[in-house]
């Protein structure tokens, strides 16, 4: 197995530790979280690593497929199913009802970081076009209920807002813009009466091959990119939570995760079967027919390595994301 080294620093598992005041106000305030044992709906926000294509005017989430639409895992960028897919069908811990508008290359705002294309629905079309006319409205007499007891809002974004910006002068400036979108979009689910809320922040995903390919300076430089919008997701819960003391906000570290993975895939037995942490095989890089899939011009079958094609990870690692979010949501 190919290896590499690693020099950005470890980040925090989650939150910087509250102050006194607010672990007293939040206590007196009486918390909607439950626990991850009486989650049943799951409303999820994203990029390609969390997309499965829901259509929100498609099947709805639904006992045969708690994902609703289109048939189970969807289409996903993981070749198999994708940490949200693991989530609510392996990691449950009730029947969870999963509503997925995430959007392959969303940043959080377009207006701000372009994605690759146009079309693409970046956070906030995904909270303002997609989640508030279609479950937002009143939710207890929607034809979709849910309630802040039994809901949980989880978002994965700013894989590409760092991917697309990292290089820029200005970048400190342009992540202060984008968290103060990203803080009104929270106020605007909590307005419909959103409670818990879960952040994955990013992985290292410097350390894949398109920044591999770039040379030291690109994977330094965009590591550093990293950490600095992990530390301002971190910000940005603890910021909300001491505006709203009824909110409970859990950071898990995918960031973590992933760099456990890449230094050593026997951490978890989800992704022991790894034989290649760096690369990937072309002719694996579209999907293949299977998910356990051999080409006879690849040194391994497609699951057995950690990159599909040079940015978007095969299943196992989501798998053992999910496994980690599902444990840390239990603690």
């Amino acid at each position: 197995m190919k290896s590499i080294a690693i020099t950005v620093a470890l980040s925090a598992t989650s939150l910087a530790s509250p102050t006194p005041d607010l672990v007293h106000r939040t206590k007196r305030a009486n918390s909607s979280w439950s626990g991850w044992a009486n989650v049943k709906n799951l409303f999820v926000f994203g990029d390609s690593y969390t997309q499965t294509g829901f259509d929100v005017k498609g099947t709805q989430p639904n006992a045969q497929n708690p994902l609703g639409n289109p048939t189970y895992p969807g289409w996903t960028s993981s070749n198999g199913p994708n940490w949200v897919g693991f989530l609510t069908t392996t990691y449950n811990a009730s029947f969870i009802k999963t509503y997925n508008v995430a959007y392959g290359g969303a940043t959080v705002d377009s207006a701000l970081v372009a994605p690759y294309t146009p079309t693409v629905l970046s956070l906030k079309n995904q909270t303002q076009d997609l989640f508030l006319p279609t479950y937002g409205r009143d939710p207890s007499s929607t034809a979709h209920p849910w309630t802040a007891w039994d809901s949980l809002f989880a978002f994965f974004i700013g894989i590409n807002d760092v991917g697309n910006s990292w290089w820029l002068e200005n970048s400190a400036t342009l992540y202060s813009q984008i968290f103060t979108v990203y803080d009104a979009l929270l106020e605007q689910i909590y307005a419909t009466g959103g409670r818990n809320f879960l952040f994955l922040n990013v992985p290292p995903v410097n350390l894949a091959p398109l920044t591999l390919e770039n040379g030291e300076y690109a994977v330094e430089h965009e590591g550093i990119a990293i950490q600095v919008w992990n530390e301002k997701v971190r910000n940005l819960t603890a910021a909300f939570g001491a505006k709203h003391a009824d909110a409970k906000l859990f950071v898990h570290d995918t960031w973590r995760v992933y760099r456990d993975v890449i230094e050593d895939p026997g951490k978890y037995e989800q992704t022991k079967g790894i034989r290649n942490v760096t690369g990937y095989c072309k002719a694996y890089e579209n999907g293949t027919p299977t998910w356990y899939t051999k080409d006879p011009s690849c040194a391994y079958a497609v699951n057995e390595y950690l990159w599909l094609n040079n940015l978007h990870p095969t299943f196992p690692i989501h798998n053992a994301t999910a496994a980690s979010i599902a444990k840390f949501l239990s603690s």
